[in-house]
């Protein structure tokens, strides 16, 4: 009994097309570059994690984002007002656009494990690859700031200027999403991601770094200035009216020696933290690159142990929603109405210009007073 050669070679056919991975615009769907965990047995073990993890992500996230959106509304009537206005209207933007995208990606389809929605593998990547460009852009812009307004010089004036840091920030964009299409349409190439996890790396060293100094060398200004006011009232205390002028400020040296002004305070807790929080990602992205992915040199292995991964994740979520408290911490200051206090510090400085008038005080008040001026 012989078979229908047609009724053979359809078989055949139906046979080969169920056996290829179905590809969407030149896309494979079992190929990532970046390895997952097995989702059937991760779901089965983590029960409620799973949902903990992105849900609960997802709402922190989406409240970030109508806070920024709040922020970016505020700062944008006060611009005209402020010292640094544009700056702070640029980083309520990129906290706005890392917050949106974040929750847009936990919510829809998070880590591309279709639990919530199925969506195209090249948006959910650009969803997530854009973040952490908002996040150094951000770190970077206030860093800037910091340094306007104290008058700090931490590189050549060629490269301290808002331009080179644009062009920086503006690169560093345009390289994360170019190597985010080619490892989708490219699996092969999944090494490239190495070089984005380098590029990272070296982000939140350098700000780590750069918040360092500005944290010291605020404080270093203003002790030299303490200093430099004691020198002054004792060589200048000649008739009663400064006499009793140097009593009064003194006075009110020796009182508060030990505390810095409000605006000093201020930027040595935004340094310290952002300098723990960068270390900390460092250290996250060395681990993620040498032990989690091996260097993407995975032999054929296609999934990740699912509770390293997890616990991954979640310490970057945690670091990422960390960042955007420190980032708000920093902005919401400029949405409020500001009134001018004469604050002992401010005292301290109008004494000091009072009795020697060599003294230049600056727009800004006190050291470090300008970042909450702007």
């Amino acid at each position: 009994m012989s078979a229908n050669p047609e009724t053979t070679k359809a078989l055949i056919n139906s046979q080969s097309t169920a056996e290829m991975p179905s590809t969407a615009h030149g896309i494979d769907p079992l190929a990532d570059p970046e390895p997952l965990p097995d989702w059937k047995v991760a779901l089965t073990e983590w029960k409620a994690l799973w949902e903990v993890h992105f849900v609960g992500f997802a709402l922190l996230f989406i409240a970030m984002a109508f806070f920024s959106c709040f922020c970016v509304v505020r700062i944008r009537q006060r611009s005209k007002l402020m010292t640094l206005g544009n700056y702070f209207f640029v980083v309520c933007l990129m906290l706005m656009l890392f917050s949106l995208s974040r929750a847009l990606f936990l919510a829809l389809d998070p880590y591309e494990s279709h639990t919530v929605l199925h969506l195209p593998v090249l948006v959910v990547r650009i969803l997530f690859a854009i973040g952490y460009p908002c996040l150094t852009s951000s770190l970077s812009l206030i860093h800037f700031a910091f340094l306007e307004v104290n008058k700090l010089e931490l590189i050549s004036r060629r490269l301290q200027n808002i331009k080179f840091l644009a062009s920086v920030i503006a690169t560093h964009f345009i390289v994360v999403f170019i190597i985010y299409v080619i490892i989708t349409f490219s699996p092969k190439l999944a090494r490239l991601l190495i070089l984005c996890q380098t590029i990272q790396i070296a982000w939140w060293t350098v700000l780590a770094i750069c918040f360092l100094y500005s944290g010291w060398k605020v404080n270093l200004e203003w002790r030299k200035s303490i200093n430099f006011f004691k020198r002054t009232t004792k060589d200048r205390a000649y008739s009663t009216d400064s006499a009793s002028t140097l009593n009064k400020a003194s006075q009110h040296g020796h009182n508060n020696e030990n505390q810095p002004p409000k605006g000093a305070q201020k930027i040595a807790r935004i340094s310290g933290l952002v300098v723990l929080l960068s270390l900390l990602y460092v250290g996250l992205e060395l681990y993620s690159l040498f032990s989690l992915y091996k260097l993407y040199d995975i032999k054929g292995e296609e999934t990740v142990d699912h509770w390293s991964w997890w616990g991954y994740q979640t310490c970057g979520r945690v670091l990422d929603f960390l960042l955007c408290l420190v980032i708000a911490y920093v902005i919401f200051p400029s949405t409020q109405s500001t009134r001018k206090k004469n604050t002992p510090s401010a005292t301290l400085d109008s004494n000091s210009a009072r009795v020697n008038k060599n003294i230049m005080l600056k727009a800004t008040g006190s050291i470090g007073n300008g970042l909450d001026a702007v």
